[in-house]
């Protein structure tokens, strides 16, 4: 009976290790494919270059306002047009608490810190907590619903969330 159970346990141990080592590298393609580059045209005002990481299927969700958006009412069609500059520096940084993948979708939530620098002026910062279901397109992950509230969303539970790597 020890021996079953003994076995039992390494043939678990053996699955959850090659879950973990698949979750790591969905992981790391999402950050290449959706993440770092989100993060990047979010900083630069690149309107049509952030459109680019989601779904022409995306459904966004304004928990707190109660509202959806499809894809053309969330990029509307000006989104072809690069954004002026902001005058001041813009910061955002993501974090996560929670990243779930079978290499085909992906559920992801988490936390934002976002900060805005002006001259003369103090920084303002702000937080968000996000949960985001992503899909593979053509090979290519995009973010295909995409949430967030300001519930719970402090610097605490940012700081408690683990970084990009």
């Amino acid at each position: 009976m020890k021996a079953i159970l003994l076995l039992f346990f390494i043939c678990s141990l053996s699955v959850t290790i090659q879950a973990q080592a698949d979750s790591l590298k969905w992981v790391n393609e999402i950050n290449e494919q959706v993440w770092k580059p989100f993060t990047a045209h979010l900083i630069s005002g690149d309107k049509a270059a952030f459109a680019s990481v989601h779904s022409k299927e995306i459904t966004r969700v304004q928990i707190d306002d109660g509202i959806l958006l499809d894809y053309q009412k969330y990029f509307p069609v000006d989104t072809a047009q690069k954004q002026g500059r902001r005058k001041g520096k813009f910061s955002f940084e993501l974090r996560f608490d929670k990243r779930i993948s079978n290499g085909v979708s992906a559920w992801e939530s988490g936390f934002y810190k976002g900060e805005f620098m002006q001259e003369g002026k103090p920084p303002h910062v702000y937080y968000g907590r996000f949960f985001v279901f992503l899909r593979k397109e053509n090979g290519t992950w995009k973010i295909w619903v995409d949430a967030d509230t300001g519930k719970d969303a402090t610097e605490e539970n940012f700081s408690k969330a683990i970084p990009i790597q």
